[in-house]
């Protein structure tokens, strides 16, 4: 039986001496989070690298100074915070160059096409997570991997095979580095450094993807995200994953985000016959899980912690995608969508699965069956430990008061009202 966890040092976090001597640490290395700054360490890293040029691009540029803006403006953003944006901010544009670089030389990618993907669409916390990890076991599939995500494209001299791809090590450095600071993560988001991540990240290259707005309080620029038209983004996404098809083909691919609910005429525009998976949950439950899940992740760049700075960002955030998919739900294809409720995708996972599989014209082979039913069989819920969520015990919000708040996406869709911890 899981062993159930309660977060007590949510508000005021307790750090392990560890922890503490990597943020003193930190507190040392000298780092320029501005344009300029950014802009000069990716050119620094390319040019040892050798291969790829920088990519420049003024629209880019000005995406960059505006987010930088929006950061700079969180007065409790710690040094912490400061320095994994720009460190993160640097790998986006060192990317995007060597992502330009590979098409340059291999204009061909162009001309490749991403057929009949299975698109997972449904709100953090509602089973997307579990259901993306069944379908990319399919050896088949082709599924975005954690360190993939975080590096898409290797560079020149790795593609040449004349220096070691580090870009795995890499990212377990990153995850060890999250788990010294948050050793409670996993517990809520067990996605190892080979687990299947979100295709999402690939738009971090054009500066719009919304889990910029994910992980702080940046509501202003989340806000001018919501009222741009991310066609484009999703363009360029298609244009990713093709590069990253030319590098690794498969059949298919399988992806998954959050994001494609506030913006699912775009995604039907740029995919049109992909198979839709809409995932639906009590969205109090989601919520409860959620907020505890970002207030806890903030120990990682913010000091303090104030509840009454994350908590509106969230539930904001929340809204945004619910209120898109109930607005714009009419847009997926009947024949091509299937919408998946958190309470039977429990009771009957493979059950889910074969239904799943029967839309998308994809027959479940031996081969997958049995490495999807090794995945169930090693990854039952709550193997770390089941942390408990409370919404009124930790952040004194009443379940009533936030099914208020999403009332328009309960009457639009039959979700089943679930009591807490369930």
């Amino acid at each position: 039986m899981p062993e159930t966890l309660r977060i007590t040092d949510l508000a005021d976090p307790e750090y392990t001496d560890a922890a503490k001597a990597g943020f003193q640490m930190i507190e040392q290395i000298p780092f320029d989070l501005s344009v300029d700054g950014v802009i000069a360490a990716a050119r620094d890293q390319l040019d040892q690298e050798g291969g790829s040029p920088l990519f420049e691009d003024e629209a880019w540029n000005e995406r960059l100074r505006f987010y930088i803006e929006c950061v700079g403006e969180d007065a409790h953003y710690t040094t912490m915070g400061r320095f994994n944006t720009y460190n993160s901010l640097v790998r986006y544009l060192v990317q995007r160059s060597r992502l330009e670089a590979l098409y340059a030389a291999h204009p061909e990618i162009d001309d490749l096409e991403i057929e009949r993907p299975l698109i997972i669409a449904g709100l953090p916390r509602s089973g997307t997570t579990h259901l993306l990890n069944l379908i990319g076991a399919d050896p088949r599939l082709r599924a975005l991997r954690r360190w993939e995500s975080q590096e898409p494209i290797p560079s020149a001299a790795a593609r040449a095979g004349t220096v070691a791809d580090d870009r795995i090590a890499n990212g377990q450095t990153g995850l060890d580095q999250i788990d010294l600071v948050m050793p409670l993560m996993t517990n809520m988001y067990d996605v190892p450094n080979d687990g299947i991540h979100e295709e999402v990240d690939l738009q971090h290259m054009c500066l719009s993807s919304l889990l910029m707005a994910a992980g702080q309080p940046v509501t202003r620029w989340m806000d001018a995200y919501f009222e741009e038209d991310q066609r484009p983004h999703y363009a360029f996404l298609k244009r990713a994953l093709k590069a990253l098809q030319f590098l690794e083909s498969k059949e298919r691919w399988v992806l998954k985000s959050p994001q494609h609910l506030g913006w699912l005429p775009a995604l039907v525009e740029t995919f049109p016959d992909a198979t839709f998976v809409c995932t639906h949950r009590d969205p109090v439950s989601v919520f409860t899980s959620w907020i505890t899940m970002t207030v806890y992740a903030a120990r990682m760049s913010r000091q303090p912690i104030v509840f009454d700075e994350i908590i509106p960002h969230a539930e904001k955030l929340q809204k945004y995608l619910l209120d898109g998919v109930v607005r714009d739900r009419s847009v997926l294809p009947e024949a091509q969508t299937e919408h998946v409720y958190f309470h039977e995708f429990m009771a009957d996972d493979m059950g889910t699965l074969e239904r799943i599989y029967d839309r998308a014209g994809l027959g479940m082979s031996d081969a997958a069956r049995a490495e999807i039913d090794h995945y169930i069989e090693t990854h039952p819920r709550g193997r770390h430990g089941k942390v408990v969520y409370d919404l009124e015990g930790d952040f004194g919000i009443t379940r009533d008061a936030m099914y208020e708040v999403f009332e328009n996406y309960m009457d639009a869709f039959p979700v089943q009202r679930e009591t807490p911890n369930a």
